[in-house]
C-alpha cells in the first residue's frame, strides 16, 4: 500500500510541499520527510532497474533518481536557478556577491550559503518560489515521461551531487538534459521577480550606509 501510494504525482507534490516548509522554519525538511519518503522512492527505483534488465512488471517515473535529479536543481527550492538570476540581474553588493560565492556549490547541489545566507528561512519575500518552483518541476517532469517526451529514469544510481544537465543525460538521455536545462532556466524567471523585491531593499541599505558612512 505505501508503494503504491508513493508512487502517484499527488504525493511527490505533498511530500515536497512538507520538506520545503519545513526548511523555510529551519529544520532540515530532507531529514525528515526523507526519512519516511526515501526508503519508498528507493524500491521504486529497484523495481525499475529490475523492468529494465527483464521487461518484467512496469516502470515508475516517481523514484529517487526523479526525486533527486529532476524535482530541484542545486539543493531544495531549487536554487540553483536563484543564484543565476543573482548572478545575472541583481545589483547590490550584498546579493551579487553572495550569488558569485554559492554558484560553484550550487551547480553541486549545495546550497546552505543560501538557505541560511540570503536568507531563505523565515523570509516571507522568498517563500512562494521557494515552494512553487520544485513544484512546476516535479509536474511539468512527471507529465513529460507521462506522455513518453522524456525516458523514465532506469533507477540506477546517480550521485545527487553530479551536475544538473549531466545527471539527466545519465539518469535517461538528451531529452532529460534539454528537460533538466529547460527546467532550470524557468526557475531563474520565476524566481527573478522577487529577488528583484530583496535587491531593491538591499540597494537601499547599501546607500544610506554608505551616506551615513
Amino acid at each position: 500500500p505505501l508503494l503504491n501510494l508513493g508512487d502517484t504525482l499527488g504525493a511527490m507534490v505533498i511530500a515536497y510541499i512538507f520538506l520545503h516548509l519545513f526548511w523555510f522554519f529551519g529544520i532540515n525538511g530532507g531529514s525528515v520527510v526523507g526519512a519516511v519518503f526515501n526508503p519508498i522512492l528507493q524500491t521504486l527505483s529497484a523495481s525499475n532497474v529490475e523492468y529494465f534488465k527483464t521487461g518484467i512488471g512496469e516502470a515508475h517515473i516517481i523514484n529517487q533518481q526523479f526525486q533527486d535529479l529532476f524535482a530541484t536543481f542545486g539543493g531544495a527550492g531549487s536554487t540553483l536557478s536563484l543564484v543565476i538570476a543573482m548572478v545575472l540581474f541583481c545589483k547590490s553588493k550584498r546579493i551579487a556577491d553572495l550569488g558569485k560565492l554559492s554558484l560553484v556549490p550550487g551547480i553541486f547541489g549545495i546550497n546552505e550559503p543560501i538557505i541560511f545566507g540570503l536568507p531563505i528561512v523565515l523570509n516571507p519575500t522568498m517563500f512562494i518560489p521557494f515552494i512553487g518552483v520544485p513544484t512546476i518541476n516535479i509536474i511539468i517532469s512527471y507529465v513529460v515521461m507521462k506522455i513518453g517526451w522524456v525516458p523514465v529514469t532506469s533507477g540506477i544510481n546517480i550521485p545527487w551531487t553530479t551536475p544538473v544537465i549531466i545527471s539527466g543525460f545519465l539518469a535517461t538521455n538528451w531529452a532529460g538534459a534539454l528537460l533538466q536545462a529547460a527546467l532550470l532556466v524557468l526557475g531563474v524567471f520565476i524566481y527573478m521577480p522577487f529577488i528583484k523585491i530583496m535587491d531593491k531593499q538591499y540597494l537601499l541599505e547599501e546607500a544610506n550606509a554608505q551616506h551615513d558612512a
